[in-house]
């Protein structure tokens, strides 16, 4: 009989050896029991956690943007009815010559700024611009968490579907009464639609791996959030494919969105949170990062998970991902993109500036579902590598 030492494994299992291998390392395993389990899941939805109700705007919803720009040119210093021709000119003349060169209404609102009495880019320099106060959700109820630990807190929210108190979650004021940002959190918002129609097909696919001991029970888990070197796969009716096998970047860029949560009463949650930093679409949504961030998901009949992720998020990185696309998008949009900075700015509510008096963060919440996947980590052969 052959010593240990010259015992050779066939080929088939060393290969086996050396993706098990990977795996654990993958998982973080060698900071867990040796009988721990990891499922991962790779996120196929995205929009905000919006719950509108009719309470929400008693005053109404702002106005469609051909009215809200007349509002606009007349905080500039225009007469109403100088502001309202303007307008006409710029949206509803069909005789006019069409162009950048000839859109007058266009340059107005491109350069609504003024630093020392100059006019400059708005959606660049949106604080610049003159408030032109949107209107904004006074309703109780919002999906969310308590990230403050205060039930209390002013401005806080209740939960719509628990009634629980304390829900920190200020962005679901800002975008409360703007039409195209209102529905609901089953089936989102036009505005939020279209965005993650926009992210799901470029941007890398967020992965959550979540590890325990034994999943199918209550019990301490670690949670790890990771970006693919892939975007999400999916089937012919949109939705996420099931069990497909996502390459994770193992760069330094995530390697802290690692938690610890618990398996409870069938949610998934985090039970200390930390930060995050994730990216979206390079062009879109280039970064996405959170304080306190946190997790909340359960398990559907068909194996996938669905819930919220929150914390609070700084407004320059929302703004950005909203108002970066400048002047045709605010009209696609229908909204006022100067107007949401100072909305954002005047509900941020973390990460106080002394130097401009306001709070650089905003609380926020998202829905997310996310179905099963593999996940392995990235081999130094690979191409794609090689920048990490």
């Amino acid at each position: 009989m052959p010593s240990c030492e010259a015992f050779s494994a066939p080929s088939h299992m060393r290969n086996w050896k050396t993706i098990l291998a990977a795996g654990a390392a993958l998982a973080g395993l060698s900071a867990t029991p040796a009988a721990a389990e990891t499922q991962s899941y790779v996120m196929t939805m995205f929009w905000h956690a919006l719950e509108t109700t009719p309470e929400d705007c008693p005053n109404g919803i702002n106005p469609k943007i051909e009215v809200q720009h007349e509002k606009d040119l007349v905080l500039l210093g225009y007469s109403p009815e100088e502001a309202a021709a303007l307008v006409k000119q710029g949206y509803f003349a069909e005789n006019n010559p069409r162009g950048w060169e000839n859109d007058k209404l266009g340059h107005i609102m491109l350069e609504r700024g003024r630093i020392e009495g100059k006019a400059v880019n708005a959606y660049m320099h949106p604080a610049t611009t003159v408030d032109p106060n949107m209107i904004t959700k006074v309703g109780r109820f919002a999906h969310g968490f308590n990230l403050d630990g205060k039930d209390a807190a002013p401005g806080n929210f209740a939960n719509p579907d628990t009634g629980t108190k304390g829900i920190d979650h200020q962005l679901a004021r800002v975008f409360g009464c703007f039409e195209n940002m209102r529905g609901n959190m089953k089936d989102g918002s036009a505005f939020w639609l279209y965005k993650w129609s926009a992210l799901k097909e470029t941007m890398p696919a967020w992965t959550i791996s979540v590890t325990g001991k034994d999943l199918s029970k209550d019990g301490p888990v670690e949670i790890r959030v990771g970006s693919a070197m892939e975007a999400v796969k999916f089937n012919g009716n949109g939705k996420g494919r099931h069990n497909m096998t996502y390459r994770q970047e193992q760069g330094p860029r995530f390697a802290k969105n690692v938690y610890k949560g618990e398996i409870k009463d069938g949610h998934i949650r985090i039970t200390k949170p930390g930060d995050l930093y994730m990216e979206q679409d390079p062009l879109l949504f280039p970064i996405f990062t959170m304080k306190n961030f946190s997790i909340d998901l359960t398990k559907n009949a068909d194996g996938s998970i669905e819930g919220e992720i929150g914390g609070y998020q700084p407004i320059v990185e929302i703004y950005f991902a909203i108002a970066a696309p400048s002047l045709p998008s605010e009209v696609t949009y229908a909204l006022d993109f100067p107007g949401l900075y100072h909305t954002l700015r005047k509900n941020a509510d973390f990460d106080y500036d002394k130097k401009t008096k306001f709070n650089r963060a905003i609380s926020s919440a998202y829905h997310i579902i996310a179905v099963p996947a593999h996940v392995v980590p990235v081999r130094k052969a690979d191409p794609a590598a090689a920048g990490n």
